[in-house]
């Protein structure tokens, strides 16, 4: 038995304890659309969250199969307070709204500032994958791909960094997605899809440094991470200074809470 088996096997029984029967929270897809703008001066952000997760989203979402919006907020990181709007396709057969912003055309926009505002991202070999799980945090990394090497970045994904990290851990996944259309056109993120803010304590708890359950699932990562660093742009990543999990961790970055309906 190698030692990534080995490793994994001995995480599942650490976590076994841990895991839910339900997660609420958004199902991942192959197309995510996030909205750029933020709300009006006038918005109080009480009365936007309220609105859009007892009334707008619900009534949006209702009948339809595939396809959803969905409200965060973000709690850590760069953009800590600021709401995202997300619209979620499982496939991209599913996304029946039209080009653009998803978000122009709902109640939503009585709120934003600029509801015209996106960025539409694709998941990079998205025909590769089977199911995507349900989460209740979007960490999203800002990752800055070295000029010249968007081909051969995404062939890394889809042969080597996806086999391995898009099922790390039971309550956690790592899913890279490239901007098609929109204000950030043509750059990547790494999506830290987290189950919830009980399993993110388990590896990031708040005010203190990653936990040695996290290194330990990375551990067996070190020449991946190595190859990933290859592709990206040199001080756009943490210093590997805590072992292979620095090198998927962005200095960019902002962990989004699903606010539930």
């Amino acid at each position: 038995m190698n030692t990534v088996i080995k490793t994994t096997l001995s995480l599942l029984t650490i976590m076994t304890p841990y895991r839910v029967t339900h997660v609420q929270g958004m199902k991942m897809g192959e197309v995510i659309i996030v909205s750029t703008s933020t709300l009006k001066k006038d918005v109080r952000a009480e009365t936007f969250e309220a609105q859009a997760t007892g009334e707008i989203a619900p009534s949006w979402n209702k009948g339809k199969s595939g396809e959803s919006i969905h409200l965060f907020r973000a709690d850590r990181g760069n953009r800590k307070g600021e709401f995202l709007p997300v619209y979620v396709a499982t496939k991209l057969s599913d996304r029946n709204t039209p080009p653009g912003s998803p978000f122009t055309n709902t109640r939503l926009a009585d709120f934003l500032s600029n509801p015209d505002s996106y960025t539409e991202y694709h998941l990079i070999g998205a025909e590769k994958f089977k199911s995507l799980r349900t989460v209740g945090i979007l960490g999203i990394h800002y990752i800055k791909v070295k000029p010249g090497r968007s081909d051969e970045f995404e062939k890394f994904v889809i042969e080597k960094l996806h086999p391995a990290v898009s099922q790390l851990l039971p309550d956690m996944q790592l899913l890279y997605y490239k901007a098609v259309a929109g204000e950030n056109a043509g750059s990547y993120i790494t999506i830290f899809g987290i189950e919830s803010e009980a399993a993110r304590d388990k590896y990031w708890p708040s005010g203190a440094p990653e936990t040695e359950l996290l290194k330990q699932a990375f551990r067996p990562l070190n020449e991946l991470a190595a190859e990933l660093g290859s592709y990206l742009v040199e001080g756009s990543y943490l210093e590997p200074k805590g072992g292979a999990a620095a090198y998927f961790e962005s200095h960019e970055w902002t962990d989004f809470i699903h606010k539930g309906f």
